[in-house]
C-alpha cells in the first residue's frame, strides 16, 4: 500500500474508531478479548482496504468487516462463553435517572444474550441504521432482517418484562 492509501485507511480508523471498539467490546470475552478482537478488525480492514471499491457506503463495508471479524473469531474461538455488558460498550448508562439507568442496563444484558447474528442485527436497529442498511451489512435480506429484528423484539421484550 502506498502513502497516500496508508493515510486513507488511517483516517477511515478515526473516524470509525469508536465503533469498531464498541462492536469488540460487545464480542469480547475472557477467550477472545475485546483488544484481540479490535486488532483483528484492524488487520482484516487493511487487508481488505485495496478491495474497497466503492460500491456501497464506506460505513456500511467497515460494519460488514467489524461485524463479520467479531463473529467469525469468536466462531472460531469458542462454542459459548460470557459476554461483556454492553452498557460499558455503548456509553448510554450515565443517565441521572437511577431507573432509567437501570433499566436500560437490563434491556443491554438481555440483547447480549441473543445469538451473534440477531444481536448484531438488534444493535444496528438500534443505532437507527434502516432495514436496507441492516441487510447489506449482515448480507441477508431486508425480509430476513424484518422477520428477525420483528422475533428478537418480541423475545427482548418478554424478557425485559419477566425480569422487571
Amino acid at each position: 500500500m502506498d502513502k497516500k492509501n496508508q493515510e486513507e485507511f488511517l483516517i477511515i480508523v478515526n473516524q470509525f474508531q469508536r465503533i469498531i471498539k464498541k462492536y469488540c467490546i460487545i464480542y469480547g470475552n475472557d477467550i477472545m478479548t475485546s483488544e484481540d478482537l479490535y486488532q483483528e478488525t484492524l488487520y482484516n480492514l487493511w487487508k481488505n482496504y485495496s478491495s474497497y471499491k466503492g460500491l456501497c457506503k464506506l460505513s456500511t463495508w467497515v460494519y460488514r468487516i467489524t461485524i463479520n471479524t467479531c463473529i467469525n473469531s469468536i466462531r472460531l474461538k469458542y462454542k459459548e462463553g460470557k459476554q461483556l455488558e454492553l452498557g460499558s460498550a455503548l456509553n448510554i448508562c450515565d443517565d441521572d435517572n437511577v431507573e432509567k439507568r437501570e433499566n436500560k442496563e437490563m434491556l443491554l444484558n438481555i440483547i447480549g444474550q441473543l445469538s451473534l447474528i440477531d444481536k448484531s442485527i438488534m444493535l444496528l436497529w438500534l443505532e437507527e441504521k434502516s432495514y436496507k442498511e441492516i441487510a447489506e451489512i449482515i448480507g441477508l435480506s431486508e425480509t430476513n432482517i424484518a422477520t428477525r429484528l420483528n422475533r428478537c423484539k418480541m423475545k427482548v421484550k418478554s424478557m425485559f418484562n419477566l425480569m422487571k
